[in-house]
């Protein structure tokens, strides 16, 4: 799912839309208007319904990398490697919801190094691991609100 936002510019450009309708359609906006310079509060609602959608994705991979036992350090850091790199994406696209191509939402390469030396620091420690992922995820989690559309006076509860 991740990859799915990040990757949503160059997917338009290739006339390729994998985001879920319906949130979208909740939000007011139409996927079928979605250009690299859209510029809209509506799909920029159902952008971050989505963020806090992986975001618990991500708080289920968490839970089962912690089921693997701790001596198995090679598959849990191999889980945790894609799961920091996932949350520290998903922090840059919701840091720049208007981000128009996926190099304004791409980690670096001494993101990727921090993640890999704090998941081999924390990976045997299931502890150490939930705190590390509520620190570093803790505004990925969007609280449940309202929005009203700006077509009616309905409000739409997510």
């Amino acid at each position: 799912m991740t990859n799915i936002l990040k990757d949503i510019w160059d997917d338009a450009g290739r006339g390729v839309c994998w985001l879920p309708q319906d949130v979208f359609t909740e939000t007011g906006f139409d996927l079928n208007k979605l250009t690299p310079e859209t510029d809209d509060k509506n799909f920029r609602i159902g952008l971050e319904h989505l963020i806090s959608i992986a975001h618990g994705h991500l708080h289920n991979a968490l839970k089962y990398t912690q089921l693997l036992p701790s001596h198995e350090t090679g598959i849990r850091n191999f889980c945790l490697w894609a799961l920091g790199m996932a949350i520290l994406t998903l922090k840059k696209i919701k840091q720049n919801l208007d981000f128009n191509h996926s190099d304004q939402v791409k980690i670096t390469r001494k993101s990727v190094k921090a993640t890999i030396l704090a998941t081999r620091l924390t990976g045997r420690n299931n502890a150490l691991l939930s705190l590390l992922f509520n620190l570093t995820s803790r505004e990925l989690k969007t609280p449940d609100w309202t929005y009203s559309t700006s077509s009616s006076k309905d409000s739409i509860k997510l």
